[in-house]
């Protein structure tokens, strides 16, 4: 009888432990937790609010849809300001503490790459849809970062045929004194030298981020006579930027075009209209193109009464994509869904989309765009749009470091 009970709890113990190593392997019952990690505070503080809406509304619909692989799907989000070190501390943190699995979201380059570096370490896919140094998925790249917006050097290219078609000769620059902004002009310059480009550069002007007083900057671009502006400020400074430059009719002087990416009342009009503008995702002009584009545009519109900018626009597509790579795989653990991102297909609001396994780098056009007020649209948008596909300006295959084409 004792020798019955002995067997029998052997062979209880063999059916715990088995089911368990089942449920390991299937990824458990429990909630699949995802990371997001943005800057909340400083200065992509709206960029990052309004990208994380679209964010909280993917994870909504998935789980009210019964979630992903039959689990739930749970979001956890931390601010690392404009601090690269909070950025990858944070990253740690949700994948030790936290067991998350995927990590979504971004801020400035510098901020950006230092998570990458935490995701690197930790196995984990970063997607990013705020910061775009090409270094993040060139020179820095490694298997599980994935890049959803034109990176610096595509976007560079793209600004360098555009200018092209118009009739400006000498520019003046205004920017943020950091990796992003440097990187940007120094690819411009390379560009229109290569193609013998005729242009000259009146005056460059460097401002550290946090920049409060544009009036000194202002009368200098005004000096300089520039026959257009390069405006390379963004986030909270581009508005200090803009209210100085109002105050001197500075765009009445000049043209210029720039990454004008804000949330404004259209009352208020911060954004002159008439002045070109650098898009990663014009909701709009993607809305009138794609069905798909359109559903969200509405949808995201009626949740949350805001209007969507280019940063939302790729956020969602992160999300879009990591799903679709999740059921590819047929799995939520990071290494195997890190593979299935790899040369995915998937379709996302700018259209039928992949991800290069070389890089992982989303294939996303560079726009440039008039900026209107539009009657339906409570923001300014772009009209007379020019759209620039990747094929025509990310890095060619063959010169992408060894590091990013690497299998996770």
């Amino acid at each position: 009888m004792k020798r019955h009970f002995t067997i029998c709890r052997v062979f209880l113990v063999i059916w715990i432990v088995f089911f368990s190593l089942v449920g390991i392997a299937c990824g458990g019952s429990g909630p699949i937790k995802i990371g997001f990690v943005g800057d909340f505070s400083s200065v992509s503080e709206a960029y990052t609010d309004n990208a994380f809406l679209a964010a909280r509304m993917a994870v909504s619909d998935w789980n009210a849809a019964g979630g992903l692989l039959g689990r739930p799907v749970e979001m956890v989000h931390r601010d690392g300001g404009n601090d690269p070190e909070r950025h990858y501390r944070h990253v740690i943190e949700l994948v030790g503490d936290e067991g998350i699995v995927a990590v979504f979201g971004g801020a400035s380059s510098p901020c950006v790459l230092k998570a990458s570096a935490a995701c690197r370490e930790k196995g984990v896919p970063y997607l990013v849809s705020i910061g775009n140094a090409q270094s993040i998925v060139g020179e820095s790249g490694h298997p599980f970062v994935f890049l959803f917006e034109p990176n610096s050097r595509m976007e560079s290219l793209g600004f360098t045929i555009f200018a092209t078609l118009m009739p400006w000769k000498r520019y003046a620059w205004i920017g943020a004194d950091y990796s992003w902004g440097r990187g940007i002009l120094g690819f411009f310059k390379e560009h229109v030298q290569q193609i013998g480009a005729p242009i000259e550069w009146t005056v460059e002007i460097w401002h550290p981020f946090g920049e409060v007083a544009y009036d000194q900057h202002v009368a200098q671009l005004i000096a300089s006579k520039p026959d257009a502006l390069v405006v390379a400020t963004w986030g909270e400074d581009l508005r200090h930027f803009l209210r100085a430059a109002k105050s001197r009719k500075l765009f009445d002087k000049m043209p210029a075009f720039g990454w004008f990416s804000l949330i404004s009342d259209a009352s208020e009009r911060t954004l002159p209209e008439g002045i070109w503008n650098i898009s990663r995702g014009p909701c709009n002009y993607l809305a009138e193109k794609y069905s798909q584009a359109s559903r969200f545009l509405e949808h995201f519109s009626h949740r949350y009464q805001h209007y969507p900018l280019d940063f939302t626009v790729c956020c969602y597509d992160s999300f879009l994509a990591w799903h679709q790579a999740v059921l590819n795989a047929g799995s939520a653990v990071p290494d195997a869904t890190a593979k299935a991102l790899k040369g995915l297909r998937f379709k996302g609001l700018r259209g039928d989309s992949f991800i290069r396994a070389a890089d992982g780098q989303m294939n996303c056009p560079v726009f440039f765009g008039r900026l209107v007020y539009r009657s339906e649209y409570p923001v300014a948008v772009i009209e007379s749009v020019i759209e620039i596909p990747a094929s025509k300006t990310w890095m060619s295959e063959v010169a992408i470091p060894d590091s990013a084409s690497d299998s996770p």
